[in-house]
C-alpha cells in the first residue's frame, strides 16, 4: 500500500507539459504569408487581436494585427519580430499559409522545410499559391479575420464550384514525398487596390476597395512551379481527384441556347489496365437541371434522354481536352497516372518509370467513359419559354 501511494505523487509530478506557456504571454498567429525581396525572406504574420478576443466591444480596436520582417531565414525573421511584438509568436492555430509565386517557381522545398520541423506548428493549416503581396492585411467584411476568410472561401469553392482543390500542409507534404504525383495548388490573388483594401473603411462601404479572391490552381513538375490552369482544367482535375462533389456544367445547342445542369453525388474512379496499357476513367454523378435557355419539353422522354446525352458528351469532351492540353502545355502527371501504375502493376512501372516524361505520358491512351444520369427537373416540367 506504501509502495502505490508513493507512485500516484509521482505521476502528478510526471504529467506536466516541457513547453507549458501561458496564454496571455503568446500572439497567435492565424495565418503566415512569405515571399523574396533580393536575397532575403520577407515574411507577414496575422495576429488575431488579443484585445477584441477578450472584449468584442473593444471599440476601434482591429480584429488583427500583421506583423512584417525581412531576414535570411523564416526562423530569423519570427524572431525579429519580437522586436515589435510584445508576445511570442505562436503557430498552433494557423489558418493559411500564402507562398508568392516567385518562391514557388525555385525555392518551395526551403519553405516548406522550417514547417515540418517546427513541433509548435500544426500540419492542417491550408496552403495556397500568392499572386500578390500582402494579401493577408486586407480587411474584409463578412469574415472579419482575413485568413479565416480566405480559409471559407477556398472551402466553398472547392464544395460548390470544383474550380479549387483544398490542399493542407500535411498532404502537400505526402505529395511532395512521392515521386509520382506532381503538385497542384490553389491560387489567392488580390483584386482592387492594395492600400485601400488595408484601411477600416474597406469594410465600412457596400462595395469593397479591394478582395483577396481565388483565381485558380497553379501546376507543378519536379515541385517547381510551371504554370496555371484553365477553368476546364482545375474542374477536370477537381474530378479526377474526387474534390468535386457538386459542381455545374453547361451545354448549348446549335442556336447558342443553353441548358446548365447541376451535377451532385459525384464520384470518378481509375485504373490501370493491364493488359492493354491504358488508362480507364469512369464518372458517375447525378444531374439536375438549374437553368434552361432554350425550348424544352421535360415531359418528353425522348427531350430528356437527348439532354442527357449532351451532358454526358461534354463532361467527357470537358476532361479528353483537358488531359491532353496538360499534357502538351506542361508535360506533368497532375493526375497520377504513373502512381496509379505503380501500385497497380510494378514490374511495368519498373520498365518505364526512367523514361515516363520522354513519351510514355504524352503517349499512354486515356479512356474516359461517363454515366451521368439526370434524375431532377426542378419545379417546371416545360419551362417558360414554352
Amino acid at each position: 500500500m506504501k509502495k502505490i501511494l508513493f507512485i500516484i505523487p509521482l505521476i502528478l509530478l510526471l504529467t506536466g507539459c516541457y513547453n507549458y506557456r501561458e496564454i496571455n504571454e503568446l500572439a497567435i498567429v492565424s495565418g503566415i504569408s512569405i515571399t523574396k525581396e533580393g536575397n532575403d525572406i520577407k515574411l507577414t504574420t496575422e495576429v488575431i487581436n488579443p484585445k477584441k478576443e477578450q472584449d468584442a466591444s473593444s471599440g476601434e480596436e482591429p480584429e488583427f494585427i500583421t506583423y512584417t520582417k525581412k531576414a535570411k531565414s523564416i526562423q530569423e525573421a519570427i524572431r525579429k519580430m519580437i522586436q515589435e511584438s510584445p508576445r511570442k509568436m505562436y503557430g498552433a492555430h494557423i489558418e493559411i499559409l500564402i507562398i508568392d509565386e516567385k518562391i514557388a517557381k525555385k525555392d518551395l522545398m526551403d519553405i516548406l522545410d522550417f514547417f515540418a520541423r517546427d513541433p509548435e506548428i500544426r500540419r492542417e493549416f491550408k496552403v495556397l499559391i500568392g499572386k500578390n503581396d500582402d494579401i493577408l492585411k486586407i480587411t474584409t467584411p463578412l469574415e472579419k479575420i482575413s485568413s479565416q476568410n480566405i480559409r471559407d472561401s477556398l472551402e466553398n469553392n472547392s464544395k460548390y464550384l470544383g474550380y479549387a482543390n483544398v490542399v493542407t500542409y500535411h498532404e502537400l507534404i505526402s505529395n511532395v514525398l512521392n515521386p509520382n504525383k506532381e503538385l497542384v495548388l490553389p491560387v489567392i490573388s488580390l483584386k482592387g487596390n492594395q492600400k485601400e483594401g488595408e484601411e477600416k473603411e474597406n469594410i465600412s462601404d457596400t462595395t469593397n476597395k479591394a478582395n483577396p479572391y481565388l483565381s485558380g490552381m497553379a501546376i507543378f513538375k519536379n515541385n517547381q512551379l510551371k504554370g496555371y490552369l484553365t477553368e476546364k482544367e482545375e474542374l477536370t482535375y477537381n474530378m479526377l481527384t474526387n474534390e468535386a462533389k457538386n459542381f455545374f456544367i453547361r451545354t448549348n445547342n446549335k442556336d447558342n441556347q443553353y441548358v446548365v445542369h447541376e451535377i451532385i453525388h459525384f464520384s470518378s474512379k481509375m485504373e490501370f489496365n493491364k493488359k492493354a496499357k491504358e488508362i480507364e476513367i469512369t464518372l458517375k454523378g447525378n444531374a439536375a437541371i438549374a437553368d434552361v435557355n432554350e425550348k424544352i419539353d421535360l415531359e418528353n422522354l425522348n427531350e430528356v434522354s437527348n439532354l442527357e446525352k449532351e451532358l454526358n458528351k461534354e463532361l467527357k469532351k470537358t476532361v479528353e481536352d483537358s488531359i491532353q492540353n496538360i499534357k502538351n502545355k506542361y508535360n506533368s502527371d497532375i493526375f497520377g497516372f504513373r502512381d496509379l501504375i505503380y501500385k497497380t502493376d510494378p514490374k511495368y512501372y519498373k520498365r518505364i518509370n526512367k523514361d515516363w516524361y520522354k513519351g510514355i505520358f504524352q503517349n499512354i491512351k486515356v479512356n474516359v467513359k461517363v454515366e451521368v444520369k439526370g434524375r431532377e427537373k426542378g419545379s417546371l416540367n416545360r419551362g417558360v419559354y414554352q
